[in-house]
């Protein structure tokens, strides 16, 4: 595991590594306290071909694109911030790989994800940004099993498997077991298309993957080389009472809105997450968009 980076933020010592681990210290006495996020949900663009029934951004094959070579905050974030780029189709955005090299010139620390389809579709282009080191990490939302392209994914050292609490049950949790894949395990968000998905006759199907999801992934977690959870699915499968007291002080890393934050550069708000209802127009420098947050908390 090698040293990426090592940078002061508050009242904590934040080091990154190259296979994606965060570790964070700080005084046993204290709680948390950042001046500026560890790290940023950044959703750059609203066009996506795919038309997933459960997506909370509501993505559209004609949706807009953001200014994200304009956003005046972008030139004030700190070294060492990790950004999560989402969309929409990322790879879909004509200013990715100029955004992306400004992030590295920066020195933030941004991985994408991409469903699993538009991996599949730009392949070159996801090899480029990962040979370039243009991206940290790689999240792939999956959609169908494919044994010769989950190998290739999964050959990424960095490449996470995206699953959706509700959406993928016992038989994709099986799929990616025992065979070292790192996996992302996120809370259904109910929210934008997700909302009316939920409101259908697939509610009960989402229902009781739930259910099921909640009463196995205690013997589920040691069947992958990595387990994380968004802070959604933390509370929706009450992650903190499968783990021991030891092990959640080591791995949580704090709440929303005390650590991390969301973005939104085509409506070019922020919010404390995209589930959020209150939001804020961008300002210039991320302290003042990061206090907002936390002052709205």
């Amino acid at each position: 595991m090698k040293l990426l980076d090592i940078y002061k933020n508050g009242n904590a010592k934040i080091m990154l590594f190259d296979n994606g681990t965060r570790v964070i210290e700080y005084p046993d006495d204290e709680k948390l306290n950042v001046d500026f996020p560890l790290s940023m949900d950044c959703k750059i663009t609203n066009k996506c071909p795919m038309g997933c029934p459960m997506c909370h951004e509501k993505s559209t094959p004609d949706g807009e694109h953001g200014d994200i070579m304009g956003a005046e905050f972008i030139n004030k974030l700190h070294k060492g911030t990790e950004m999560a780029i989402g969309g929409g189709a990322v790879t879909s955005h004509p200013d990715l790989v100029d955004f992306l090299y400004k992030l590295k010139k920066i020195g933030v620390r941004p991985s994408i994800t991409v469903h699993q389809k538009e991996f599949e579709r730009n392949e070159t282009l996801i090899k480029y940004l990962i040979d370039n080191e243009l991206i940290y990490g790689l999240g792939v939302s999956f959609s169908s099993k494919n044994d010769k392209l989950w190998s290739k994914i999964l050959e990424y050292k960095n490449a996470v498997v995206h699953l959706i609490n509700g959406i993928h049950g016992k038989e994709v949790f099986d799929y990616f077991a025992y065979n070292k894949s790192k996996i992302l395990i996120l809370g259904y968000k109910d929210f934008g298309r997700g909302h009316d998905f939920l409101n259908t006759e697939m509610g009960k199907i989402i229902e009781e993957k739930m259910t099921w999801l909640n009463q196995n992934l205690k013997d589920y977690i040691n069947k992958f080389d990595v387990v994380s959870f968004d802070n959604l699915a933390i509370e929706q499968l009450d992650v903190k009472n499968i783990l021991s007291k030891e092990q959640w002080d080591e791995f949580y890393q704090g709440d929303d809105g005390t650590a991390t934050m969301y973005v939104d550069l085509v409506k070019k708000q922020f919010a404390k997450t995209s589930t959020s209802s209150e939001r804020f127009d961008l300002l210039d420098n991320i302290e003042d968009m990061f206090n907002t947050i936390k002052g709205g908390r």
